[in-house]
């Protein structure tokens, strides 16, 4: 890891980035308010005006990661002209696994937090769910409960579809996997040939 100076006036996203470096690199057991400092290249006082812990920090970094990814989903499903189509689904795995290209450290952290909880139960409390699976599976319910299937076919696809995009994102961002295509340009092929 290097010390990357933070832009002035932009603290606290920075100590958010930091973070989330320092987590990918060490684990959350080393992680500390004085080293997300030194990476940043400021005093060990300064994280203080703006997190009162390390906890607080922590947050602001799964919620900072959740909000764009959130965005992004959010965007596919804007973009879509018929949304009750299941191109929507489609539409929503490319911009699940694009973010996650785009974006790798955002993966390894994200899906490494203990408290970030998944239920893929149909009947999960949405309000404790974690949001980007809960958007898709509501849309995803939007489409299919037209089709006549039961809820619990339902379920197996929502759960199946969830498995392949958050597969290839998983795949995508390993450093150690290559891929002679442009994900791009092939997420759609491979997630409709499932």
């Amino acid at each position: 890891m290097t010390n990357k100076p933070y832009h002035h006036g932009d603290l606290r996203n920075s100590l958010i980035d930091a973070g989330i470096e320092l987590i990918n690199q060490e684990g959350i057991k080393h992680f500390s308010l004085r080293k997300v400092a030194a990476l940043c290249d400021v005093s060990h006082a300064a994280p203080y005006s703006h997190f009162q812990n390390k906890e607080e920090l922590l947050e602001a970094m799964q919620d900072h990661v959740t909000d764009q990814f959130m965005e992004v989903l959010k965007d596919s499903v804007q973009s879509c002209p018929n949304q009750d189509e299941p191109y929507t689904l489609i539409q929503m795995g490319k911009s699940y696994v694009m973010f996650f290209i785009k974006n790798p450290q955002y993966f390894q952290f994200l899906f490494s937090q203990s408290c970030m909880e998944i239920n893929l139960s149909l009947d999960a409390d949405a309000g404790k769910n974690f949001p980007p699976f809960e958007l898709f599976k509501t849309a995803a319910i939007h489409i299919l409960e037209n089709t006549g299937m039961s809820k619990e076919k339902m379920e197996d696809i929502i759960i199946s579809s969830w498995a392949t995009v958050h597969g290839l994102a998983s795949i995508a961002t390993m450093k150690n996997v290559h891929y002679d295509k442009d994900w791009e340009t092939k997420i759609e092929d491979i997630i409709c040939n499932k």
